[in-house]
Formats: C-alpha cells, structure tokens, sequence
C-alpha cells in the first residue's frame, strides 16, 4: 500500500493511493476516515494499534470512498511522529566529501519535527542562510514498539518505507559546531510522497537514489552502498532507546551534495528539488525566500 495524508497544511486527511484508478493512467486516493471515522491519522496510536491490517481490508470493501488524486495537496505521510532520528556520514562517498573520515559505529542526530513539510511544499530559506543544500534519503518508519530489538527480527518492527529531503544550512551547521539547528529550520524535512509499506519493497538495500537541482543531477546512488544497514542500525539504537510507532529512522545520504561540489551548488529562490526511488516515488519542491 502506499499511503498518503491529503488536504490542506494542518488539516490532511490519512489516505490511500490508487494509481490507475478509477481508470488507466489516472490516480485516486481511499479517503480512509470516510470508511473509518476512528481513524483520525496516520499517527503511533494508528501504527500500535494494528491499523495497517485495517486498511488493508478496507481495500477489499466494494464501494470505496474514492477522490480524484489531480489537484490534492499531499502532506508528510507520517502525522507528527515522536522523533527523527537520523543518520550521518553512512555512505563512504559523503563520508568522504564531508571530512574524509570514514566512521566506525553510526553517527545519530535529531532533526526537529517541526521541520516535516510536504512532498511539494516549498522550501523555505531562512533570512540569513547563505550555504542550504539538499541531502536525498530513505527514510524507516517504525510500526511497532522497539526496545531491545534482536537484528534478525528488526525488519518485523518496520511500518513502511518513504523519502526525506534532509535540507541543511551549512553554515549553521558548521558554526554551531553541532547539526540540529543547521537541520531544523521549518519546512527543511520534505517528507513523502508516500509511505510504501513493507510488503511492498522486497529489499530496501536495493533502491536507486537521487536528488536534481533544476533537472541536473547532484546525487545518484544506491542504497546497497550504505556502511551501517538497517536491520543492524534498529538493532543498535533499540539497545538502549526505544522506538515508538510512527517515529522516523532517516538512513544518511550518499555522496555528491551541493555544497561539497566546486563551484557549489547551493540552493536560491526559484530553484526546484527533486528526491527520488522507485518505489517510493518523486518529491518534488520549489526553494522560496523567507517572507
């Protein structure tokens, strides 16, 4: 399943997306909380509370609460999650472009909530940022509790699958001599388009990913190439912290980013963004001044 959250910033609507349907060619969306008003989001209480299994038989009803998909807004297809937790310098190129060392354990780091925004929304630079890129990654959402998490089972804890477009201030980042704000300013987490479910990706260690500026292309990589994978990553993080339902695991980006290219390639007012993996789909964001 691929589920989405439509409708305006602050108002969406969990979802289901329907490509060609009602016919070829043309894509609609299951209005799940017209099926199940009790469904309010695609939130943790929804992950915990086995709500992948409901949608998947609402799917089989015979007269689905369809809306045409042209025209709608999609928000992050994740409802404010309990945390992002996300990952630095997993693949040897960025490792290499960024300081050169290659680490030996993960490098974690939050990046506010605050910062979701949706697959299309705009980008907004911040007044005093000078040095923004874009940072093209797969995205883990947990479906389950995870505390303590064996790696052979750590794939079982796993909802679905989705894009973050982990926009930096470089600046900020460096000066501060710390990530979290340089990662954080609002709308520097695009999110989606969809969160493809497990099922629905036989191996998230085999995906092509990639980030455009302005159709020229920056980073185009493959996710087998990541130093710590998954299974392990959920594994080490849930020996001490827990994961709850709905909480974002954001995987590191490869290498070629803007910003470590030369000259750089830096983001301005009027660029436009694209993340994307099949199967997860394309991203795709304009970059605007702050008002």
């Amino acid at each position: 399943m691929k589920l989405v959250r439509f409708g305006p910033k602050a108002e969406e609507r969990p979802g289901i997306w329907l490509d060609n349907t009602p016919t070829p060619g043309q894509a609609s969306i299951l209005d799940v909380r017209a099926m199940a008003f009790d469904i309010e989001d695609f939130n943790a209480h929804f992950f915990a509370g086995h709500g992948l299994a409901r949608l998947a038989n609402l799917l089989r009803e015979e007269h689905p609460a369809l809306v045409p998909a042209a025209g709608l807004r999609l928000g992050p297809p994740v409802a404010r999650p309990g945390q992002i937790v996300c990952l630095g310098k997993n693949y040897a190129a960025h490792a290499a472009e960024f300081d050169a060392e290659i680490p030996d354990a993960p490098i974690f780091f939050s990046k506010a909530v605050s910062a979701l925004n949706g697959p299309y929304d705009p980008i907004l630079l911040p007044r005093a940022a000078r040095r923004v890129d874009g940072e093209a990654e797969l995205a883990v959402v947990l479906g389950r509790r995870a505390q303590r998490v064996p790696e052979a089972a750590a794939l079982d804890y796993v909802a679905g699958y989705t894009l973050l477009n982990d926009v930096t201030d470089r600046d900020a980042q460096r000066t501060g001599r710390q990530w979290y704000r340089g990662k954080s300013a609002d709308t520097f987490g695009p999110l989606g388009p969809f969160l493809v479910t497990r099922d629905e990706v036989a191996d998230p260690h085999n995906l092509r990913l990639f980030q455009r500026v302005n159709g020229h292309s920056l980073q185009d990589d493959h996710t087998s190439r990541m130093l710590f994978k998954i299974p392990f990553l959920i594994a080490f993080l849930s020996a001490t912290i827990t994961l709850e339902p709905g909480d974002i695991l954001a995987t590191g980006t490869p290498g070629g980013i803007g910003s470590a290219r030369q000259p750089p390639v830096l983001l301005r007012p009027g660029d436009c963004v694209e993340i994307g993996a099949d199967p997860l789909g394309l991203q795709r964001c304009s970059v605007v001044a702050s008002a």
